[in-house]
């Protein structure tokens, strides 16, 4: 009798065994949650990428636009070198070597008097029609961009008619070689501005 009632307690302490073997088998004593569900929660909480906003198209005519008020720059830009090209290194002692050179109608006294009444670039005004005929070719909203280049060539033209004026003290011995360059740096910077402004009407 005693030795069956060791054969039942040995067979139900084999039977716990095997429970226990099994249920660690399949993860019943696993606090830390199955890997699966660890990567759903981090890609649940993964931060999301907003779109980067685009801008509008720029109108049909934005790029003919453009090319009109560049035209316009480079006129002015024409002018600058034609004038430099006159003028060049011709520094006059005085007033009087000035004037009698200025009867010789080839020498840069006389052709410099010449270029300033014709094509007359102090008073040169073509960019206003120019930006009239790219407000006319551009069909939509320029964002002020039209009127910020107007506001470019105002300038641009203002600081090239004082280049003029000092090219002529220049060439007269009443304004140094600085004075000239810094006029004609100022002007160059002016048209580096205006491009600028004009590009940026088709983009």
């Amino acid at each position: 009798m005693g030795q069956q009632q060791g054969l039942f307690v040995m067979y139900g302490l084999a039977a716990v065994a095997v429970v226990f073997a099994m249920a660690a088998a399949f993860g019943a004593f696993d606090d830390s949650g199955s890997p699966s569900s660890g990567r759903a929660s981090t890609a649940n909480t993964a931060p999301g990428i907003a779109g980067a906003a685009e801008s509008p198209p720029a109108p049909k005519g934005a790029n003919k636009s453009t090319q009109i008020l560049l035209g316009s720059v480079q006129h002015y830009a024409d002018l600058l070198a034609a004038g430099q090209k006159i003028v060049g290194h011709t520094h006059y002692a005085n007033a009087t070597a000035y004037g009698s050179a200025f009867g010789d109608p080839n020498s840069p006294a006389s052709q410099f008097s010449k270029f300033r009444t014709s094509p007359n670039p102090e008073s040169d005004t073509t960019y206003l029609d120019a930006e009239g005929q790219a407000a006319a070719a551009y069909g939509g909203d320029h964002g002020g961009r039209l009127d910020q280049w107007l506001k470019d060539m105002a300038k641009l033209k203002s600081d090239l008619g004082d280049w003029v004026a000092t090219a002529g003290q220049y060439q007269q011995g009443a304004a140094p070689q600085a004075a000239l360059d810094a006029a004609a740096g100022t002007v160059t910077q002016d048209l580096a501005t205006a491009r600028t402004t004009a590009v940026s009407l088709s983009h």
